[in-house]
């Protein structure tokens, strides 16, 4: 970092949004000297930290985790928060700070959401010049270069790291991911638990299990969620009947659909489609 920053702090910001989807509202860096816990007040955008040095911990939701070179930790808009350098080995750190109605879409993309807020990795020269070259770009007034710097670091995430965790999943991790893929692919059809089992080459009892460990919920009742989840979208963007999407989201029988429906969804198909009409679609996500 000494080559390219001179002092051992620095922030930028920029109060002129191109677009309410996606801003780059600041981005920054800090060589951090040894001090005492403190809390942050919560702010309203996305941040994301990169430590390119060092170690620190960072507190969320009252937990407490141990940073070290090359994570990544995310702090979501409105959320409690405190993070310091470790006095003995204090970090150092590059951020950026996103607002936008797409963020939380685009950070959910490269594996930070609300749930996940850290990616524990090797440090990464790759990732170190991406999020300095976007600091370069924003701090010589190229707004342009640095939101499209900021989106191969997105790609880079997304892709590169997600592909790299995937190759070091456990076996049951393994396996439940791709049960999930084939309910997601063959939801339409009249699959069963044992459809889903064959096609794994697995034991019905292992399936079972595996929801159990990773869900807390039965493989059925995950079917039929993700299955009426499918029905919702139906029932916001066509015109299609309630019995045709029925049979399109994989249940056999129009009546159980509609009971099933109104059973988890708290109204009937019929009002869930009467509720988006007279509100419109920006009224649901």
């Amino acid at each position: 970092m000494g080559k390219i920053f001179k002092n051992d702090v620095s922030v930028l910001f920029n109060n002129n949004p191109i677009s309410e989807d996606f801003h780059l509202y600041e981005c920054g860096y800090e060589e951090c000297k040894p001090t005492k816990p403190y809390e942050f007040v919560p702010i309203d955008y996305w941040v994301i930290h990169y430590c390119i040095a060092g170690e620190g911990i960072f507190q969320i939701e009252d937990k407490q985790n141990h940073i070290k070179a090359g994570d990544i930790f995310m702090i979501p808009p409105y959320t409690k928060n405190k993070y310091y350098p470790l006095p003995e080995n204090p970090w150092s750190y590059h951020w950026i700070g996103l607002r936008g109605k797409q963020i939380h879409k685009l950070l959910s993309m490269c594996g930070l959401s609300p749930e996940t807020y850290i990616i524990h990795n090797e440090l990464d020269t790759h990732l170190k010049n991406l999020f300095e070259k976007i600091y370069q770009e924003f701090q010589r007034e190229r707004y342009f270069k640095s939101i499209s710097t900021t989106f191969l670091l997105f790609d880079y995430l997304g892709n590169h790291l997600r592909l790299k965790q995937k190759a070091e999943l456990s076996t049951t991790e393994v396996y439940f991911n791709a049960i999930l893929n084939y309910i997601h692919k063959n939801y339409a059809d009249n699959i069963s638990i044992s459809d889903i089992a064959t096609a794994n080459n697995i034991d019905r009892t292992y399936v079972f299990k595996l929801f159990q460990k990773y869900l807390k919920i039965s493989p059925s009742q995950y079917l039929q969620q993700y299955r009426l989840s499918k029905a919702c979208t139906l029932l916001r963007k066509t015109s299609l009947s309630i019995t045709d999407i029925s049979y399109t989201v994989g249940f056999q029988h129009a009546p159980y659909f509609t009971k099933l429906f109104t059973q988890y969804i708290g109204e009937t198909p019929s009002e869930y489609r009467k509720e988006y009409m007279r509100f419109g679609e920006d009224s649901f996500s």
